[in-house]
């Protein structure tokens, strides 16, 4: 651009010198001040593109024909992520450079910012500038996908599974709003003491649920959520006045907040999209609990040879939700079945399996990120509800060692396709002994 002023008139010369004097008064004004540090900090000068000119020619020019994976290799990781906000569509998206607009820049390190904060934008730069891999992944997704990154903590397989699993349940939760408003019923609407599904199991699962999640979080600082308590005493725009599912997020971020206050939390509270979505699918995944549960008790009834869970046992006792712990492994967990020998053989222990059941949409996954998802799961199982496990439940209460585990996926829609899954199911089952992954 400097070469390219020194041949035109002198008055498009002053003309071009007014503009960007105009630019740098307005980017560094009052309320400009920390997005321009950040894009100096981030880029090397105020306008956002040293490192365009830094990197090679060839760099750019790939990067205009909207070559992200190629132009990675010759553009500093500054100049991929100002492509990243102007495409952030994929390589097949042609882009012309003049696109790369100073608004864009800001507005992606705004709303980066106000997920990560500054520690997660350092880290984000680290993953990025550490891996090609990482660059190629934030390069294709945008912001999503940097945010993805963060929450895996640098790892491109679990930054995959974590979008995918996102990106397919957005619309679990919405989707169950009723046009009256009502959608997702509070927790009330969830027990089913029939099932097993008493309000103390509900909110120990619920509890577990929210520990896993996968969406963004604010910080785990009790001050400043307290300050954004302003922010809950309307729903977002979208939400219906008096949806139900708002009120009982309320009443979570007042609790996360009195844990942050009193030490006995260190994570701060999922933020409210992505609570909904962990609800959604919680209530789907009892909802699919349910059916297991009274196929299983329909299996026990029936003659050995007609069986399809339960060949292994003679008479089968049937516990769901049961309390365990495993030694060495802190906190108790609720296995979702516990099938137990009721006629062992004389002298011998009674033969004891326990069940798994995730309803996880798992359609858009792919490749290594189905991978991964799966063999953490059959890995949380293992370690959870396989080999030696304490039954603290009471009229049971003993320690046994159990022979099978079992994780069973909800199928039909969630499940991904035949020719994808085939190879991860191999790849579980060579990595995790143990674990039998099944879907139904």
């Amino acid at each position: 651009m400097s070469t390219q002023r020194l041949h035109l008139p002198p008055a498009y010369q002053h003309a071009l010198d007014e503009v960007e004097r105009a630019q740098m008064r307005a980017h560094y004004s009052a309320g400009n001040t920390a997005l321009g540090s950040f894009d100096q900090l981030t880029f090397g000068v105020p306008l956002g593109f040293y490192h365009l000119a830094a990197g090679t020619a060839h760099g750019v020019q790939v990067l205009r024909q909207g070559q992200y994976e190629q132009a990675t290799r010759s553009l500093a990781p500054a100049a991929l992520l100002v492509a990243v906000y102007a495409g952030g569509k994929g390589a097949r998206v042609r882009l012309p450079v003049p696109e790369l607009r100073l608004e864009a820049l800001q507005q992606m390190a705004w709303q980066l910012a106000e997920r990560l904060g500054g520690e997660g934008l350092g880290a984000v730069a680290r993953y990025v500038r550490a891996s090609r891999e990482s660059a190629v992944f934030v390069g294709a997704g945008g912001e999503p996908a940097a945010v993805a990154l963060y929450e895996a903590r640098g790892s491109v397989p679990k930054a995959q599974a974590w979008l995918s699993k996102a990106q397919g349940e957005r619309t679990g939760a919405a989707g169950q709003r009723t046009a009256a408003g009502k959608g997702l019923g509070g927790l009330s609407s969830l027990v089913d003491e029939v099932t097993g599904h008493t309000r103390e199991v509900v909110e120990a699962k619920l509890r577990q649920a929210e520990l896993e999640a996968l969406g963004p979080r604010l910080p785990g600082d009790a001050a400043l959520i307290k300050r954004l308590n302003t922010t809950l005493d309307t729903p977002p725009p979208g939400v219906p006045e008096g949806y139900t599912l708002w009120s009982e997020y309320v009443t979570y971020r007042q609790r996360r907040l009195a844990e942050l206050e009193q030490g006995r939390a260190v994570e701060g509270p999922l933020r409210w999209e992505a609570y909904e979505r962990m609800r959604g699918a919680f209530a789907r995944g009892l909802a699919f609990e349910r059916v297991m549960v009274a196929l299983l008790r329909a299996d026990a009834v029936l003659p050995l040879a007609q069986r399809q869970w339960l060949q292994g046992f003679s008479q089968p006792r049937i516990e769901t939700h049961v309390g365990v712990s495993k030694p060495g492994v802190p906190g108790i967990r609720f296995a979702d079945v516990l099938i137990i020998e009721e006629l062992p053989p004389a002298g011998q222990p009674p033969r004891v399996e326990t069940f798994s059941f995730k309803s996880r949409n798992l359609a858009p996954f792919d490749g290594d990120a189905l991978t991964e998802q799966l063999k953490m799961d059959a890995s949380a199982a293992q370690d959870y509800y396989g080999g030696p496990v304490d039954i603290l439940r009471p009229s049971l209460k003993r320690r046994v060692q159990v022979q099978r585990v079992r994780l069973v996926y909800e199928g039909g829609a969630l499940m991904p396709e035949p020719s994808r899954l085939k190879a991860s199911m191999n790849r579980v089952k060579k990595d995790i002994k143990g674990v039998e992954v099944l879907f139904q």
